[in-house]
């Protein structure tokens, strides 16, 4: 009888031993998949926040890079003054350089932009004469009048505020933005020593601080048979 009581004594033991393992198997399972879920978790998160700040910053550089190529000068057309009594044997004294921003281009201040002009084998750098300035938004009969050269000189340009539509050109920042027009005004002969004799070459730049420039390229020509006359 108590041979039979201690083996059943035994088997019972063995049975609650074997469940005890089982469940700290199971416990321990368990906690090592909560910490894999939660390890997932945290790296979901800073996987989805690395994207969030890549994808910002990589529609911020396409913004800035579309921006940059857009912005820019173009030159609509140059013209030039010959204020010789007899046309036929003078030279062009002034030039009116007419430029407007490129399509889709932010606003360009005339104030940071540089001038390079090339005539009579010599290169010239312009840049704009603070205050040198004036407004005819509202037209003008003369572009060449002589008060709008005041501060044209050897170094400097003035500039002749023609269209603006969002009122941005003042005198210390002239901002030219879409839809306005401005002419630099250059005073050849100040730069040169010289006037721009007849089919003479001129290349040069309008270039801005940002963006690209744009492009003087002409021949004076073969004869000046009026006082004001289109060279680009």
């Amino acid at each position: 009888m108590n041979r039979t009581l201690k083996m059943g004594v035994k088997k019972l033991q063995r049975a609650f031993s074997l469940k005890a393992n089982r469940a700290e198997t199971g416990i321990g399972t368990l906690i090592i998949f909560i910490a894999m879920v939660l390890v997932a978790a945290v790296a979901a998160t800073v996987l989805i926040h690395t994207a969030g700040n890549l994808q910002q910053k990589a529609t911020s550089t396409g913004s800035q890079t579309t921006q940059q190529v857009a912005t820019g000068l173009s030159v609509t057309s140059v013209w030039g003054l010959d204020n010789a009594k007899v046309i036929e044997s003078g030279s062009i004294s002034e030039i009116a350089i007419y430029v407007s921003p490129n399509a889709g281009s932010s606003g360009i201040n005339l104030n940071q932009t540089t001038l390079q002009l090339t005539y009579n084998g010599k290169t010239a750098s312009l840049t704009y004469g603070v205050g040198d300035f004036n407004a005819v938004t509202s037209g003008t009969s003369n572009v060449f009048n002589s008060t709008y050269f005041t501060g044209a000189n050897a170094t400097h340009f003035a500039v002749l505020d023609l269209k603006d539509p969002q009122a941005s050109m003042t005198p210390n920042y002239p901002v030219v933005t879409s839809g306005g027009e401005a002419a630099i005004l250059v005073n050849v002969t100040a730069v040169f020593g010289i006037g721009i004799t007849q089919n003479s070459q001129v290349s040069g730049s309008v270039s801005p601080q940002v963006g690209n420039p744009g492009v003087i390229q002409f021949d004076a020509p073969y004869a000046f048979t009026q006082k004001v006359m289109e060279l680009q």
